[in-house]
């Protein structure tokens, strides 16, 4: 940045993260001159709340919270939106668009995740609708019949949470998946059959286990036949593809920069040119990713000072989770996928569930409480890092 000048700092992506970032940069630089480029309409909205639109009455009009012009507004923004960030010139220090270059003195990318798109086979594969924007909600809720039935490919979070949005409010969703029980790499076995079950006894199809290898316009139509590996057929009004996302590291793969997973990135949110930031689920810290609404607000507060030449550490609080099942309300802090180590029960009684995850040297790395117990997060919360 040259001496007396106001900083240039241009941000790439209109969601959670990068609005975050926004936020914390114009508090600390009232004078900073801050770009944003986004290919979206620029509007603000909680992704999060997509899997429990359908309870709250939203469609994607009123899961709109502030319009772009709004935001733009609040944070006197330049906004570029309808934009496509193309290439970053390092030499230059230059983020180039569709729109043309932007000169930068710190560039923070705020990508993103792209949903997993499974290989099958069938006319209608490429119908699957995976909502991870407002516009695929749009199209969700425009395709959805009254009282439909719909596939739900994937039973992690977010196909755990629309099925238990579908199912309580008129719906019958049929979830499948390779893993045998819901929510499998988050939770203990005990607590995934009790999933399975509360919301099977509300209606919702399971079939676990299982893989789908095909996905089929209905003959005759209107909706579709998705066949299994054991070759079962599921007929559906429409497909929904809930597998997961997978960090959107392109553009920064595209210039050089280290990747991982992710974005790889230091304690400062910092990738491995020092004037480019990452943040939110496209950036991979040491501890690995850390996508959820919790630390990506912690990571906006230490990334906007840094970007601002004032390097701060981010420090994330516990990354406990809730999990937006109505019908069997769960709370965890999932253990890093890479610890070894062990599932235990501390309660299990009509109240509720309490288990943490102990690894090899007898720490405790996670929990999930359950039902009445999950007003225990804090004291959980607590207990991460303790010896058993």
């Amino acid at each position: 940045m040259s001496v007396g000048a106001s900083p240039q700092i241009v941000v790439v992506g209109s969601g959670l993260a990068g609005f975050g970032v926004l936020r914390e940069l114009r508090k600390l630089s009232p004078e900073a001159r801050l770009i944003m480029v986004t290919l979206e309409d620029g509007h603000f909205y909680s992704k999060p709340a997509l899997s429990t639109a359908l309870a709250k009455g939203k469609n994607a009009e009123t899961l709109v919270t502030s319009s772009a012009e709004k935001m733009i507004s609040q944070l006197k923004l330049d906004a570029r939106i309808g934009r496509e960030a193309e290439a970053i010139d390092r030499t230059s220090k230059a983020l180039c668009t569709t729109g043309g270059p932007i000169p930068y003195d710190a560039l923070v990318l705020a990508t993103g995740a792209l949903p997993v798109r499974p290989s099958l086979e069938g006319d209608a594969a490429h119908r699957a609708i995976a909502i991870n924007q407002l516009d695929h909600y749009d199209r969700f809720r425009s395709e959805l019949p009254d009282g439909g039935r719909v596939l739900i490919m994937g039973s992690g979070l977010v196909g755990t949470e629309f099925a238990n949005d579908l199912v309580t409010n008129g719906y019958r969703p049929v979830v499948v998946d390779m893993l045998s029980l819901p929510l499998g790499q988050l939770v203990p076995p005990i607590v995934g059959e009790k999933v399975r079950d509360h919301l099977a006894a509300e209606g919702v199809e399971w079939h676990l286990a299982r893989k789908i290898v095909a996905i089929n316009y209905a003959q005759p139509g209107p909706g579709y036949v998705a066949t299994l590996d054991n070759g079962t057929q599921i007929e559906a009004d429409m497909v929904l593809s809930a597998v997961g996302l997978r960090p959107n590291v392109a553009l920064a793969q595209e210039a050089g920069l280290e990747v991982g997973i992710g974005i790889k990135v230091n304690q400062y949110g910092q990738s491995s040119d020092p004037y480019i930031f990452a943040i939110g689920d496209c950036a991979e810290y040491e501890h690995g990713l850390s996508a959820y609404v919790t630390p990506i607000m912690a990571a906006a507060r230490g990334v906007a000072p840094s970007a601002l030449g004032a390097p701060c550490e981010i420090r994330f609080p516990p990354l406990s989770v809730q999990v937006k099942t109505t019908l069997f309300p769960i709370n965890l802090l999932p253990p890093l996928r890479s610890a070894a180590g062990a599932w235990h029960v501390l309660e299990d009684d009509a109240a509720g569930g309490k288990y943490i995850f102990v690894d090899m040297d007898n720490f405790v790395r996670g929990y999930v409480l359950t039902q009445e117990k999950c007003e225990q997060r804090m004291e959980m919360d607590k207990m991460i890092g303790e010896k058993a």
